[in-house]
């Protein structure tokens, strides 16, 4: 795996995802186009610094997108070096991770979409699955126990490097502008690894709630359990959040209801409302609006915040 990940060919395989997705800047200034016009010299301090194993992250740079209808959004961007490094590792570990993910999950898998968790849910809803625990967890993203994550990680097939960078982009400092601070908790909304490590935390809930019988569609922090009368449903719900609590997390009750099909419910953007369910339309996507960044974080600024903290 160690080899694989240090190759040239997987490096410029995932700089070229990376070039592919473009993306905004990260803390330190480099852009996309900026990378890619010394890229082959770039390519060979990453490979680098893999192979004498002293790759560091750079700080994410923090940043809010406005909600669609309001509040704000964060993401907390990587550097474009250290996206490709994560897209290297994901390259190379993606199979290891599948094969412990549970039929129920959807998100942020190849050959697995929205409409796939919708044609689940059809199934399950013919099989005379008619009651709902629609769910919602509480701030998933941000909450996530990093210890409990590590340990999870631990138990799977993987080079010993390769934990140790998932636990460093994990444990990975901020920078908001104004200052450098470590993500204790919780894992960054916008790294390239952050789809994958959900799932796995999210697996062991997967898991428990099929020992117990319960019929679960999940998409990311999203789900939907499948039950066959209103008492299997409070019984699904509670039984949801005790496992919830097990794994350090918990609903948000405010989000979190019962319902049914007879009483319609709108799960990733459809409707099913009795035997109907109603799919998006797929309009085009307003031009984008790049958010305003604060200035970059050279070497010296970064070490100056650092030694304020």
């Amino acid at each position: 795996m160690f080899d694989r990940l240090t190759e040239r060919r997987t490096l410029y395989a995932a700089a070229e995802r990376v070039r592919d997705n473009g993306g905004c800047r990260g803390a330190d200034g480099m852009t996309v186009d900026h990378f890619d016009e010394y890229l082959e010299e770039e390519i060979d301090r990453l490979q680098d610094r893999l192979l004498r194993r002293v790759y560091q992250p750079f700080p994410l740079l923090r940043i809010g997108i406005p909600k669609p209808t309001s509040g704000m959004r964060h993401l907390s961007i990587p550097t474009v070096r250290d996206r490709i490094v994560q897209t290297a590792v994901d390259l190379v570990t993606r199979e290891i991770f599948e094969r412990e993910f549970e039929d129920c999950s959807h998100a942020y898998r190849c050959g697995r979409s929205v409409r796939t968790a919708v044609h689940r849910i059809r199934e399950l809803r013919d099989q005379g699955y008619r009651c709902v625990v629609d769910a919602d967890i509480d701030a998933f993203f941000d909450n996530i126990p990093h210890e409990r994550l590590f340990a999870r990680l631990r138990r799977l097939p993987l080079d010993p490097y390769v934990v140790t960078l998932f636990e460093r982009w994990v444990r990975v400092e901020i920078y908001d502008g104004h200052r450098v601070h470590p993500l204790t908790q919780g894992i960054p909304q916008g790294s390239v690894v952050s789809p994958q490590l959900a799932n796995l935390f999210l697996d062991e809930l997967d898991e428990s709630l099929a020992l117990f019988g319960q019929a679960l569609v999940r998409y990311g922090d999203d789900f939907l359990v499948l039950c066959k009368s209103p008492e299997d449903a409070a019984q699904a719900l509670e039984l949801t959040d005790y496992l919830l609590a097990e794994i350090e997390l918990r609903l948000n009750r405010e989000k979190t209801r019962t319902t049914s099909f007879d009483q319609g419910f709108k799960f990733l953007g459809a409707v099913f409302l009795k035997d109907d369910i109603y799919l998006p339309i797929e309009r085009p996507k307003p031009e984008h609006v790049p958010p305003v960044l604060p200035r970059a974080l050279d070497l010296q600024t970064y070490l100056e915040l650092r030694a304020a903290e």
